[in-house]
């Protein structure tokens, strides 16, 4: 049983499920905190509200306060009328004390508020307000420090705490809970339905590519350009299409060295079975030779069409494979004509190499570069008759292999770096591909490559590459 590991699940996901989420999660996110923070203000604007009440009934009680017969008395039908009939449902206690603590009127187990080392003044009056137990109860306090003249005290303030039960600020507080949740979850709901909807009209193009995509033939790779892309898709349709064109380009370099090979080789390698086979029923050592000679013939042949049809294969990948960088035209012709030195005096010829400059750098290659100059010796040494004498030459941003061979006649030089054409007389072997190597790798490097015959003496060639300044 193969295992699942949550990556996958998440390289899965489809693009519409990654715009939602990243969309609706910091959505539903800040909704959430927009919503812990309004029901916070909602609480803080009811706990106000219920304060000034509470303030409101303070003031009345020290209002009602009367001195009488050496003690502080309430007019208790008036106060009660007022804080039984304004309240809002909540339960209300009172008490009356001196600043010392000292009992006057009211509950006396009523609890004080706490005592702050600055004394608040609100609703333009000494109110203080808190929190606190009594009977077991959570109780909202305000405590009012009041002024009671011709009172017969040593000290003329008396303090009025006024204590509220919680249970219309719960009522309020979940009925604005409630309100809030409500209406945050609705603006939830219609932002989602929002993003689906708009998430789904942005990746509208997206369907549209997928199509062209799918209805494209094996062998299309012409640009797609779907209607209506937006700004943000263009660099990926780009380098999109810059894949199918790359792609489409190593395909047909593929299928033309395929349909090369297999047209060029039949011939030779026909040959090479009869030649076999002819040798194999031939007796007379002398013919039999001769045969196997003739075989080895058409197997080098054979090989150096090969090696020459993989390397206009190399050169025509080469824009995927290699990035230019400084060669030195030098140094490069003196190593190759250095690598062919010893089949040119194996055959008798003589290969010198005559430098006009010191150095010259250009933007290219290495490896193309050294192909090019090795394909222009290896036709000089293999067209020319033994003791040619071939030059490698290199100038100004140009480089050239001159020989004093045959040469080439007129009717053909238009045409010598076509790939297959043969200017050589029949009989003369040779694939056609030299100069076709050439000519790619100058059309790759911005270069221009010319043909020049007869040298002098209606004799020789002079084939020249050359940078355009």
């Amino acid at each position: 049983m193969s295992s699942f590991h949550p990556r996958q699940a998440h390289a899965a996901a489809s693009l519409r499920t990654r715009l939602l989420g990243w969309i609706l999660l910091p959505l539903a996110g800040l909704i959430g905190i927009n919503a812990w923070v309004g029901y916070g203000n909602a609480v803080q604007a009811a706990n106000e509200a219920y304060d000034r009440s509470l303030y409101l009934a303070a003031r009345t009680l020290a209002e009602e306060l009367e001195w009488r017969d050496g003690r502080v008395q309430l007019d208790v039908m008036k106060a009660a009328g007022y804080l039984f009939e304004n309240h809002t449902g909540s339960r209300l206690f009172y008490k009356v004390t001196t600043p010392a603590g000292q009992w006057l009127a009211g509950v006396a187990a009523l609890p004080d508020a706490p005592v702050r080392a600055l004394s608040a003044v609100k609703y333009f009056a000494l109110v203080q307000f808190d929190d606190g137990q009594y009977l077991n109860q959570p109780v909202r306090l305000a405590q009012l420090t009041h002024v009671m003249e011709d009172a017969g005290l040593s000290e003329p303030l008396i303090k009025i705490t006024v204590a509220e039960t919680m249970e219309a600020r719960q009522q309020l507080i979940q009925r604005i809970l409630w309100d809030t949740l409500s209406s945050q979850g609705l603006l939830l709901l219609a932002a989602a339905g929002l993003v689906i909807w708009g998430v789904q009209r942005g990746i509208r193009p997206l369907e549209a590519f997928r199509q062209q995509l799918a209805n494209k033939a094996a062998d299309d790779f012409l640009p797609i350009q779907p209607p209506d892309l937006p700004r943000e898709l263009r660099p990926l349709m780009e380098t999109l299409n810059g894949y199918l064109d790359r792609l489409g380009r190593l395909i047909e370099i593929r299928k033309r060295f395929l349909d090369n090979a297999a047209h060029q080789l039949r011939t030779p390698l026909t040959a090479l079975k009869t030649q076999l086979a002819l040798a194999q029923r031939n007796a007379e050592p002398q013919q039999a030779q001769a045969l196997l000679s003739a075989a080895r013939q058409t197997t080098d042949d054979a090989v150096r069409l090969t090696e020459q049809l993989l390397a206009m294969t190399r050169v025509e990948h080469a824009r995927e494979m290699h990035t230019p960088q400084t060669v030195d035209l030098v140094g490069l012709a003196r190593r190759v004509t250095q690598e062919h030195l010893l089949r040119a005096h194996q055959k008798g010829d003589d290969l010198g190499l005559e430098v006009q400059v010191a150095h010259c750098e250009v933007q290219a290659v290495d490896l193309l570069l050294h192909e090019a100059v090795s394909n222009l010796i290896d036709n000089a040494i293999h067209h020319g008759p033994a003791g040619t004498h071939i030059t490698v030459r290199v100038g100004e941003r140009w480089f050239e292999v001159e020989d004093d061979g045959p040469g080439i006649a007129p009717e053909h030089q238009a045409h010598v770096f076509e790939r297959f054409y043969r200017a050589a007389p029949s009989g003369v072997p040779g694939s056609g591909l030299g100069l076709a190597i050439v000519k790619e790798i100058a059309s790759q490097h911005g270069a221009e490559v010319s043909v020049r015959s007869p040298v002098s003496n209606e004799r020789g060639t002079a084939i020249r590459m050359h940078w355009r300044a």
